[in-house]
Parts: structure tokens; C-alpha cells; sequence
């Protein structure tokens, strides 16, 4: 009986983790493409023989790229983490509707089971004091 929770609890949780994998692969991935981004503006600028007016546009022109880079990643990480949140709460409801709708039911069916049994009992009842009653 154990076990076949388990399993469900696994599979639950290695669900959460694949996104959260996938997540953070990308995240590593556009942090790497940023953090080439600058380290190779910064060697070309050393490199490149310009004058004062050109380099201070071309480095300009290098962080105004970097910052649209970083304003994309942002924008698609809280775009990932909307969505999961979102999928959350539908799945926490859904679960809060599933729990009501089985406790309903079982409160139900022992309200069912205790009529039965108060009207057993009293038949029961009855019978005995019909038997007692005729016995004395």
C-alpha cells in the first residue's frame, strides 16, 4: 500500500523537477551567452585600434545590445514563472475540489451507515423487549 503512494509521489516530483531542470538549463545557457557577449565586446574593443569618439560609441552601442539581451532573458524567465504558477494553482485546485467532492461523499455514506445502524438498533430493541415482555 506504501509503495504505490510512493510511486505517485515520485512521479509528482520528478514532474516539478524536469521543469525546474529545463528551467535553469536555459537560465545557465542565456547567462553564458550574456557573459560572452560582454568578455568578447570588451577583447574587441581592447584589441581594435579606433579613436576616443568611435570606441565610446561602439562600447555604447555593446551595452545597449547586453542590456536588450538581459530585458529578453528577464522577460522569458517571468514569462516560464508565470506559467508555472499558473499550473500550480490550477493543479491545487483541482486537488481542493477532488478533496471536497471525497469528503462529501464519505460524509454521506456514514451518515447513510448510521441511520442504518440507529434503525437496526432499534428493531433490534424492540424485538428484545417484545421477547422480554412476552417471557414475563
Amino acid at each position: 500500500m506504501s509503495s504505490g503512494h510512493g510511486n505517485a509521489e515520485r512521479t509528482t516530483t520528478s514532474g516539478y523537477y524536469d521543469g525546474a531542470d529545463s528551467l535553469g538549463t536555459g537560465t545557465a545557457f542565456f547567462t553564458g551567452l550574456l557573459a560572452g557577449a560582454v568578455i568578447g565586446s570588451g577583447l574587441g574593443l581592447l584589441f581594435a585600434p579606433r579613436k576616443g569618439s568611435e570606441l565610446r560609441e561602439q562600447v555604447a552601442d555593446s551595452a545597449a545590445s547586453v542590456g536588450q539581451a538581459v530585458s529578453r532573458t528577464v522577460d522569458e524567465l517571468a514569462d516560464r514563472t508565470r506559467d508555472v504558477y499558473t499550473r500550480t494553482r490550477d493543479v491545487v485546485s483541482r486537488a481542493g475540489d477532488e478533496i471536497d467532492r471525497v469528503a462529501a461523499d464519505a460524509t454521506k455514506r456514514v451518515d447513510k451507515g448510521l441511520t442504518v445502524a440507529a434503525d437496526t438498533a432499534g428493531t433490534k430493541s424492540r424485538r428484545v423487549e417484545s421477547y422480554v415482555g412476552d417471557r414475563t
